[in-house]
């Protein structure tokens, strides 16, 4: 039993990229995905957004258990431990979204998922093995952003614009301000904006620190763009399918 207990909550390191521990997770949340969106199309509008603010708030909870157990254990820093990673964040931001239904949030939410969270998820910036409980904390929160996403998309008929792209970009230079801000206090590298994460990264492309803050805002807007042209052919689709009398 101790045995076990260490694995879930000791030390763990030797994460590797591309490996089962890699890839099975992410297949699991497609399966997930898809069947969640399959069962829940059809069901009346309450019951759909009920389904995604819960699974919104398991994301945000399990945010705040990780971080309340890592400081149980002593093991707490304010340099990595602060929940401002922008992953975290958006899974504690996106509970008050779907309650309040603000259609411009989703829109900005839309955007740093689908660019940053996916980026997370391909080239995931992680040391701990299976079956550590940040291991678990991880895959849940990145997978089930990109999860909810999807499901607002197509079942709850959220609506993403082109001018969402400029919201999204401001958001994103506001947010990496306050980041500048929180790592100057606390010595940490939170939006990776005081050098580049230790794992490969995009980031390893464009430059230099500070450099890529800068060359980041031209790839940001491109990967946006990008992000958008799903979202123009579901539209084209949903358009042909109306006109179609279906």
């Amino acid at each position: 039993m101790g045995g076990l207990t260490e694995q879930i909550f000791g030390v763990s390191t030797g994460f590797i990229r591309y490996s089962a521990e890699h890839i099975i997770p992410i297949a699991i949340f497609i399966v997930a995905t898809m069947f969640w969106i399959a069962r829940m199309r059809t069901k009346p509008e309450k019951q759909r957004h009920r389904s995604a603010f819960y699974f919104s708030l398991v994301l945000a909870v399990s945010i705040v258990i990780s971080t309340l157990i890592k400081v149980l254990r002593g093991e707490f820093t304010w340099k990595e431990d602060l929940p401002f990673h922008l992953c975290n964040i958006l899974a504690l931001l996106f509970p008050f979204a779907l309650k309040y239904n603000r259609r411009w949030f989703y829109g900005v939410l839309y955007f740093w998922v689908i660019v940053g969270t996916f980026q997370a998820i391909l080239t995931p910036d992680l040391k701990e093995r299976f079956p550590h409980f940040i291991f678990f904390r991880y895959w849940l929160v990145h997978c089930g952003l990109v999860s909810i996403v999807l499901y607002g998309i197509v079942c709850l008929s959220w609506k993403i614009r082109a001018k969402d792209i400029v919201n999204a970009i401001l958001g994103a230079n506001v947010y990496m301000v306050f980041s500048f801000i929180v790592n100057y206090f606390s010595g940490g590298n939170y939006f990776f904006t005081m050098h580049k994460p230790e794992s490969a990264s995009l980031l390893d492309h464009i430059g230099p620190w500070p450099w890529y803050l800068l060359s980041g805002q031209l790839v940001m807007f491109v990967l946006f763009c990008l992000a958008y042209v799903p979202i123009l052919i579901y539209k084209m689709r949903q358009k042909e399918v109306s006109q179609l009398g279906f």
